[in-house]
């Protein structure tokens, strides 16, 4: 079963050349590593080329086309050359040396797996869950991380899940044939909730794996490292690709009430973490976001 892994850098040369050296240190190494270069500086990518592993292919793209066009380019890489399983991870995160082959074995292990996402902690508190599997309502359409700063210790057991995020996550090159790609459009966030709706509904399963198996260095490309603080391109993205999602909805009751929910529950929510941090940047963002939603105004944020 050939395999394979996808990592996109961004300015982040260290972090992406630990991330890399993570996976090729596994004991069921991927038959290929990806990285895709997002456009970083010609010093970061010399940088990346002379810290990671000899035998990762880098596709430099030349310019930042967004975390959801980079691993869709990824993946048709992998798709071409027969790949079956990819393993996504971001360029901030460190893999366990069990992650492939515990979540290639749960990926087999039953028809019509989409994807598989082990529990994931924060990097400097490894005994605190970032995510142990992702609900998302149908109705509602706003997701939140299961297990979220709850102890380790505590690890909900191995279920279907909403959503994976692609921070780790097996995805299966069928499952991508058969739904498509992510939404290039949403350039950064809640590409994977909608990927993995998208899956749901075509009939295929996510799985949330009750291991640890990955840590996380969370908000790193962000500034805000090891934090659940909010920047302005997170406040944006998190305000903009949910509600044009919902405001895509077939059926006007269904329509409604995911617009409805995206404003009260998960809009108050990023509300909330926009006045903390008393930043008028910020809040600005996650306004223009909203109403870029409304507009259609997709792909990156255009900074006014």
């Amino acid at each position: 079963m050939k395999t394979a892994s996808l990592t996109v850098n961004w300015g982040s040369p260290k972090d992406t050349v630990l991330a890399l050296k993570s996976l090729a240190a596994m004991n069921m190494r991927p038959d290929l590593m990806i990285c895709m270069d997002n456009g970083s500086s010609r010093e970061h990518v010399a940088e990346l080329r002379l810290g990671m592993p000899e035998d990762t292919i880098l596709i430099e793209l030349g310019e930042n086309l967004g975390v959801a066009a980079a691993n869709n380019l990824g993946m048709e890489y992998a798709l071409d050359r027969e790949v079956e399983w990819t393993l996504f991870l971001n360029n901030d995160a460190i893999v366990d040396l069990d992650c492939l082959s515990r979540c290639l074995a749960e990926a087999i292990s039953s028809e019509r797996i989409a994807v598989v996402g082990p529990a994931v902690t924060f990097a400097d508190l490894p005994d605190v869950l970032w995510f142990a599997g992702g609900a998302v309502s149908d109705w509602f359409a706003f997701p939140r991380h299961r297990g979220l700063l709850r102890a380790a210790a505590t690890l909900p057991p191995t279920s279907d899940t909403g959503y994976v995020s692609t921070c780790c996550a097996l995805v299966s090159s069928a499952a991508f044939r058969s739904a498509g790609p992510f939404r290039a459009d949403y350039f950064m966030y809640y590409d994977d909730t909608e990927w993995c709706q998208r899956v749901r509904t075509a009939g295929w399963k996510c799985r949330y794996l009750g291991e640890v198996l990955c840590v996380h260095a969370v908000s790193a490309s962000s500034g805000h490292r090891g934090s659940l603080e909010i920047s302005e391109n997170m406040a944006y993205y998190l305000a903009r690709n949910p509600l044009r999602f919902a405001l895509e909805t077939k059926g006007l009751v269904r329509r409604i009430s995911r617009v409805v929910g995206l404003l009260t529950v998960y809009g108050a929510y990023n509300a909330g973490r926009t006045l903390r941090s008393r930043n008028l940047a910020i809040a600005r963002a996650y306004i223009q976001g909203l109403a870029d939603a409304v507009r259609g105004q997709m792909g990156p944020r255009r900074i006014r």
